[in-house]
């Protein structure tokens, strides 16, 4: 009866997840972005620019100087402070520009630029130079061009990198004098355009002379070349305007976005084109992106409904992976990945709150919430609700909450389980009403071929209503039931809290499928079933995982039960629906977003909050599939909607890089360390025993759902794993010689990274270990050597054969010694066992390949029940006889691999490698079993013996000491509620 309760309140569980309201519907297209700010360690919150390295690394220009963030860690870089090339010459950077190789970073900051060398992280820096008496301005732009030449727009210059002078030369300036450049772009011609607050302007360097172009009098703030050819001009006038090249600025636009066109403000900061045409807009006031398949309606990007930073974005980027940055003004910036598949998640009006879902005709869609019942239409949006029940209209109980529904396609009706009994509407009715079982708590329902209402209760079980008769004609007392499927007309799969039954209506039998077939387990919390392609039905449960059953269509009954299983982590976890799509894939939602299996059942994917998935999870139940394949997923915060054939499987590809090495250097007598970023190959020499690496995979939209293996070849034995919290590689003392460090990233679903950060580890060897000297060394031991040699041969002769003698003989009483010492210190005397000194060190053994490999283990303590009865009443001697006897049913039941300890007394203690909770429980009660249908007799009696047992997970407990505890604390609770128990 516990274990029914406590399943029940796990189901309650995921029905009472905390609600999130979105204030808008989510379309598909819509991205969702990771942000990061001063929380994460960004150095200030103003992002002005963004650039990318040739590692891969982001660069970020902020109010506080230069910042480098590899998903994890930011690096920052300010002011110098005793060495120049340290550091900036101002802290508040505007510009940053990578050059084409990704060698250099150029800064522009409000004391001048300066360029940044990535791999030696060192500063170069150079003033502007007046021009013509007037003085340089903010730095606007820090332009490369397709030669590799630098461009500066600062104020009202214009000026170039010079390589032979290794300076910024003057090229032209602009003499209106209410005016300022804003931007520069280059054409294929060679020609310089720039942008001002005034205008477009051409350069003429021959006359070092700028001059008025087109859009005279216009503040032009951004000249963008498009991927596609073309160039975009953005002026506070038009907005965003598209020309075909930089020639035609004079003539009238190809076609603009504005305020006119849906934009929210005409005041354009940033223009972002990608190669499929989409583009994003930074305006004064919010981002949009006008998506080439629907350009006349712009979409908004709100913080609320996707992440952004903030409603003012300074700057926008795409890195090489295709990643798009977007930088803000005082929330930090953001990351989204346009390769990655996207769901279309959204709550309804003010109803974030879907427990169930069903279609009805004509592309309708019920569902019912908290609130209601509502009408759904998902291709026109339109909708209606909340539909209510009597006593939630009178406002009579706000716990009158509607959590199942199934409409009936002969009649229309809408037949609903309910908190308050069985509900059922009619389209046209005003109102849900209570028909039937009032008071009693629902929570599925499902209506057959025959018009018969199958009712799921909380804890009152199933019952069978026939609205025609108005009568229930069938019960049977079942716990929490969370699924209702139909077999044929009479009857039906049964999903509950403790086992998956088929029950039929008129004959009134029901079979726990657990206890009659092996492979499912009989108690599993089972939260869905449904048919699948492959014959048979998909069930899913709670920390149990998928099973497939195959029936026998002719005789209804099963024929076997298959596991699938194909990632550890769906086994741990709350599954709530399955859905099978015309590939034969599946896709599962769960209490942390939406699962993807192959065909082949092979290949798990898991999609979450960066996909458009709910974070938050799905409800038991809540899902449908229409029949263009579209499926519906319900949750705490509202729907999910996607089509299998949409959602695109990109291969995961990470940038794994060494992020910075640490050195330990003694001498002297103390521990200097050295930090070393960007290195290849790293040479130790002998004072320098420790080095510590650090690394990342440079994902910056999930990075904390990667984890690492690592491995020092030709050192270690085997791969290294640890989390994205530990990426630190330490080793010491290593012998001389040549070692390669190979580190691999691995996704959520097991992936490993194609390509591996690597570095080469060279170990120098001591003056002494060189080959000269331990020649030089082992040729003089050699002579000195013979020479002792001649000097005692004559000697050792003599005294050979009686030595020999003497060796002999007392070796023999050593080694017999050692071995009943080594007996006597590991060996309990009366049980043959391992006594407490052993086990003792097996579990300082088994703790440290715990923590340093993961291998895990149980711990079982058993203690004979009313053992000083049985001494106070047979003797002792009977005691003994008895302890004996149970240590060899021990061992008869017991892998050679389990360590079995004599604890103490009647105490034993049981090291149970590789095996978890659940399966180590199944063991201990094959020895209570076994123990207690044992006749013991001694002394010409029969002596019933039972034990009682504590069974405690190491990966639930803190230390071997904490198991141990953690087991007797279990086993005290069994002999509390009457012995002869196992209690895990």
């Amino acid at each position: 009866m516990k274990s029914i309760i406590s399943r029940t309140f796990l189901i309650l569980a995921l029905v009472l997840f905390p609600h999130c309201v979105f204030s808008q519907e989510m379309p598909s297209s819509l991205p969702l972005f990771k942000t990061y700010g001063l929380s994460d360690g960004l150095s200030q919150i103003s992002v002005s620019d963004v650039t990318e390295d040739k590692h891969g690394y982001l660069w970020l220009a902020t109010q506080a100087g230069l910042d480098r963030f590899d998903g994890y860690d930011f690096k920052h870089f300010g002011k110098w402070k005793e060495d120049q090339n340290d550091g900036l010459h101002a802290i508040t950077s505007f510009q940053v520009e990578a050059s084409h190789d990704g060698e250099y970073i150029w800064v522009g900051t409000i004391a001048g630029i300066s360029r940044f060398h990535v791999d030696t992280e060192t500063f170069e820096h150079y003033t502007l130079p007046n021009n013509s008496n007037i003085k340089p301005g903010i730095i606007k732009r820090i332009y490369i061009d397709n030669k590799g030449g630098v461009w500066v727009v600062s104020g009202k210059n214009l000026y170039s990198f010079s390589q032979r002078k290794n300076a910024l030369e003057p090229i032209a300036y602009l003499t209106t004098p209410t005016s300022t450049l804003t931007d520069i772009f280059i054409d294929s011609n060679n020609t310089i355009w720039l942008g001002a607050t005034s205008g477009v302007y051409k350069v003429d360097e021959d006359a070092n002379r700028i001059a008025l172009y087109s859009h005279s009098g216009k503040n032009i703030s951004v000249l963008y070349p498009s991927p596609l050819g073309g160039i975009w001009v953005a002026s506070e006038a038009k907005g965003a305007c598209y020309y075909s090249s930089m020639t035609d600025t004079k003539s009238a636009p190809l076609y603009c976005y504005n305020k006119a066109s849906g934009l929210p403000s005409n005041s354009i900061l940033a223009i972002l084109e990608l190669g499929n045409g989409d583009v994003w807009i930074a305006t004064e006031a919010q981002t949009a992106i006008v998506f080439k398949n629907n350009a006349q309606n712009p979409v908004l990007l709100s913080p609320t409904s996707t992440r952004i930073a903030n409603r003012r974005i300074n700057t926008l980027f795409q890195s090489d992976s295709g990643l798009i940055i977007a930088g803000s003004r005082d929330n930090g910036f953001s990351v989204y990945n346009p390769k990655i598949a996207r769901f279309s998640s959204y709550a309804i009006a003010d109803t974030p709150n879907v427990t169930d879902l069903t279609l009805a005709a004509n592309n309708q869609m019920w569902f019912t919430s908290d609130s209601g019942l509502w009408r759904y239409n998902p291709q026109t949006g339109d909708k209606l609700g909340p539909i209510k029940t009597a006593s939630q209209n009178n406002e009579l109980d706000s716990l009158d909450m509607l959590l199942s529904l199934q409409y009936h396609q002969s009649t229309g009706d809408i037949w609903l389980a309910t908190r308050k009994g069985l509900g059922h509407f009619r389209p046209g009715d005003s109102q849900v009403d209570i028909v039937a079982l009032e008071g009693t708590s629902g929570y599925t329902v499902n209506v057959d071929d025959a018009g018969d209402v199958w009712f799921g209760g909380y804890s009152d079980g199933v019952f069978v209503y026939r609205p025609s008769e108005q009568n229930v004609v069938r019960h049977w007392p079942l716990p929490l039931t969370t699924k209702i499927h139909f077999q044929n007309s009479e009857s039906a799969w049964i999903a509950t809290v403790s086992g998956l039954y088929f029950a039929n209506k008129l004959t009134g039998d029901i079979t726990n499928i657990g206890e009659l077939y092996e492979g499912f387990p009989s108690s599993a919390v089972v939260t869905w079933i449904s048919p699948s392609m492959r014959g048979g039905f998909w069930v899913a449960t709670q920390a149990n995982g998928i099973y497939l059953i195959s029936i026998n269509a002719q005789k209804s009954n099963v024929e076997f039960v298959t596991p699938v299983t194909p990632h550890p982590h769906l086994s741990e976890i709350s599954l709530g629906a399955i859905e099978e799509d015309e590939n034969g894939s599946i896709w599962v939602s769960h209490s942390e977003g939406i699962a993807y299996i192959s065909p082949d059942l092979e290949k798990v994917s898991y999609f979450g909050v960066e996909n458009g998935v709910f974070e938050n999870g799905y409800y038991v139940g809540a899902s449908v599939q229409s029949d263009d394949g579209t499926i519906f997923m319900g949750g705490p915060s509202g729907i999910t909607q996607f089509n299998p054939k949409n959602i695109t499987h990109s291969p995961w590809l990470p940038n794994v890089k060494i992020t910075q090495v640490e050195v330990v250097n003694y001498s002297e007598g103390s521990a200097n360390i050295t930090r070393i970023d960007n290195v290849e190959k790293l040479t130790l020499q002998p004072n320098e025993m420790s080095f510590s690496v650090e690394f990342a995979a440079l994902e910056f939209t999930r990075p904390n759902d990667v984890s690492y293996a690592y491995k020092l070849a030709d050192f270690d034995p085997a791969w290294r794993f640890t989390d994205a919290s530990r990426r630190i590689a330490t080793y010491t003392n290593l012998d001389a010689g040549s070692y390669t460090l190979i580190v691999h990233a691995i996704n959520k679903e097991g992936v490993w990274s194609n390509e591996a950060a690597r570095m080469e580890v060279i170990v120098v060897p001591a003056w002494w270990e060189k080959t000269l000297w331990q020649s030089i060394f082992v040729l003089t031991c050699f002579l000195l050597v013979v020479l002792i040699m001649k000097l005692r041969i004559s000697a050792l002769k003599k005294r050979s054969a009686h030595l020999a003698r003497v060796v002999e003989e007392k070796t023999k009483d050593l080694e017999a010694a050692v071995t009943k010492l080594t007996q006597l210190s590991s060996q309990d005397p009366l049980t043959n066992l391992k006594n407490r000194r052993y086990f003792t060190q097996r579990s300082k053994e088994a703790w440290d390949a715990f923590q340093r490999y993961g291998q895990a283990f149980s711990l079982m303590l058993i203690d004979v029940d009313h053992f000083k009865n049985i001494n106070d009443k047979y003797g002792h001697h009977a005691g003994d006889l008895i302890l004996v006897k149970i240590a060899d049913i021990l061992r008869a039941n017991l892998r050679s691999s389990d360590v079995i300890a004599r604890w103490g007394g009647e105490e034993f203690l049981i090291f149970l490698p590789e095996l978890n909770l659940h399966e180590s429980y199944w063991v201990a009660e094959k020895i209570r079993k076994a123990i207690s249908s044992f006749n013991f007799y001694c002394e010409g009696v029969d002596i019933s013996v039972t034990i009682t047992a504590g069974i405690a997970d190491i990966r639930d407990c803190t230390s071997v000491e904490h198991c141990i505890h953690s087991a007797d604390k279990k086993l005290y609770r069994g002999k509390a509620e009457g012995r002869n128990a196992i209690i895990k």
